[in-house]
């Protein structure tokens, strides 16, 4: 429980058996219910998410690979299952820090319907992100901003968020891409039910880790959930909030 509120993190996860139980480790003590989703692993990673002794963790399973969006709807199905608060998503391959969750659940407590971190505002992220990959996400993000029509900052392809659970019921998760682009495609999802959004400080945390994002098959993805919200958008209305937030120091199976 946090300052009050119940809280519930979503952990969407594929082939991450040598990260998993550290990503999991780095989730906040005060988080009161822990949703991982194993999307289809071909390695240990169901395994040894069995064998992580946690009593605040629910272990549910995709039998076969759909992709990180469709694990998060999953998890986000089950949270709201629960008396939850607020909804947090971190990936599984322990990237995201567990000590800057409390500036997105401040965000959310402040007023915002869908919090957002943004690794651009953290200077030692910066630093540290691969420039090629920085340089795509700075692409990225000014696109996805342009065509939402968002004025504050943001760090389209951050999959670490927040989000009230009442406004989390007021979107249509449905019809939402289900794969690599999952972030963009929520962040145009909120806008379109007319959420307000913020943008916190977020670090990223570097390991062996690999990335198996393909460029080839990634970079026209994103472009093309731009371009489909791009008209989506002009064949309806968008939503326009804004609020600056300040800088503090499917088929699952239970087991």
């Amino acid at each position: 429980m946090y300052k009050g509120s119940l809280i519930a993190v979503v952990v969407p996860i594929h082939n991450e058996e040598g990260h998993l139980e550290q990503a999991i480790e780095r989730i906040p003590a005060y988080v009161d219910v822990i949703v991982a989703v194993d999307d289809g692993s071909s390695d240990s990673t169901w395994e040894q998410l069995c064998r992580v002794e946690n009593a605040k963790l629910v272990r549910l399973r995709h039998e076969q690979n759909r992709g990180v969006g469709a694990a998060t709807k999953t998890g986000y199905a089950w949270a709201l299952r629960t008396n939850a608060d607020f909804i947090a998503v971190m990936d599984g391959d322990g990237q995201m820090d567990g000590r800057d969750l409390w500036r997105l659940l401040e965000g959310a407590a402040l007023g915002a319907d869908y919090v957002k971190g943004n690794r651009f505002l953290h200077t030692s992220t910066i630093y540290r992100m691969p420039r090629a990959r920085y340089i795509g996400n700075r692409v990225f993000s000014w696109l996805t901003r342009r065509v939402a029509g968002f004025d504050g900052s943001l760090d389209a392809q951050c999959g670490y968020t927040v989000v009230r659970r009442a406004s989390l019921m007021r979107m249509s998760l449905e019809g939402l891409y289900d794969r690599y682009g999952f972030p963009n495609e929520m962040f145009f999802g909120a806008r379109r039910a007319g959420l307000t959004v913020c943008s916190v400080p977020v670090r990223t945390i570097y390991g062996d880790e690999v990335s198996g994002i393909n460029p080839f098959t990634a970079v026209p993805t994103i472009l093309f959930l731009i371009a489909r919200s791009y008209i989506r958008r002009r064949l309806g209305s968008g939503a326009r909030r804004f609020i600056p937030i300040p800088d503090r120091q499917s088929s699952a199976i239970d087991q």
